[in-house]
């Protein structure tokens, strides 16, 4: 029984002082902040449509971000932010494949394909709400994105003659849109964890990727455009640092 007794005791003196500072640190008005946060990528559907003249059937797979954000309040709720984050996702070949089956042409296709990168550079107003050790932020952004197209490589026969089709990786550089929210709960007088859900959205225009059609031993190469509306919702925890 004394083995409980002293326990409770010490956590019962110990409330006290965990009410105050936790009534220190809400009080605590640090209107600037810099993020640091990784998390996941996921793509979702884009508010730019595609262009028909350019189609493309690569898509994205879920992949990973890394996000650097740095704001400050100029009043009580308005502030402005900045961030860069860096999106790595697999390509999603399935598409490609499903698409050159239903042609007929040729049979016993496989694909395969790099990785996206997505970087973005966004800045933008933010409004933000206090309760207790938590602060709750909203924005809406504006910036450039860097996009590059992974290379590509499908593979079939036709009559036993072995088709491969090869793709090149492309950059491309588009101006992007996106909003976001923020939620960080101060845990010391200069720092808290926080959690970040971001969606952002460009059209990616590849004007030359090199693309190779080998049929047994000969080759044909030619130059197309490809247009890919890209939606991106980023999902990320961290840590904040409070000034």
């Amino acid at each position: 029984m004394k083995k409980l007794i002293l326990p409770l005791i010490l956590a019962l003196a110990a409330l006290p002082a965990f009410a105050q500072k936790n009534f220190i640190l809400s009080h605590l008005d640090r209107r600037g902040y810099l993020n640091l946060s990784a998390g996941v990528s996921m793509p979702v559907r884009s508010i730019f449509a595609a262009d028909p003249t350019a189609p493309s059937d690569l898509k994205s797979a879920n992949g990973s971000s890394v996000q650097i954000t740095t704001g400050y309040r100029l009043t009580r709720r308005l502030g402005i932010m900045a961030s860069m984050t860096n999106c790595l996702n697999d390509a999603n070949v399935k598409p490609m494949i499903e698409n050159v089956e239903q042609t007929q042409f040729g049979s016993n296709w496989t694909a395969k394909g790099g990785s996206w990168t997505c970087s973005q550079l966004m800045v933008g107003p933010t409004i933000t709400f206090a309760s207790g050790l938590f602060l709750f932020d909203g924005r809406v952004t504006g910036g450039y994105s860097w996009v590059q197209r992974p290379s590509t490589e499908l593979k079939g026969s036709m009559y036993n003659v072995p088709l491969l089709v090869q793709t090149s990786a492309e950059r491309s550089q588009s101006f992007m849109v996106g909003t976001g929210v923020s939620v960080r709960c101060k845990i010391g007088r200069h720092f808290a964890v926080a959690l970040h859900a971001d969606y952002l959205s460009t059209r990616a225009e590849f004007k030359n990727v090199k693309s190779s059609l080998t049929i047994g031993q000969d080759q044909a190469t030619d130059f197309v455009r490809e247009t890919h509306p890209i939606g991106i919702l980023s999902l990320n925890g961290g840590l904040s640092l409070l000034f």
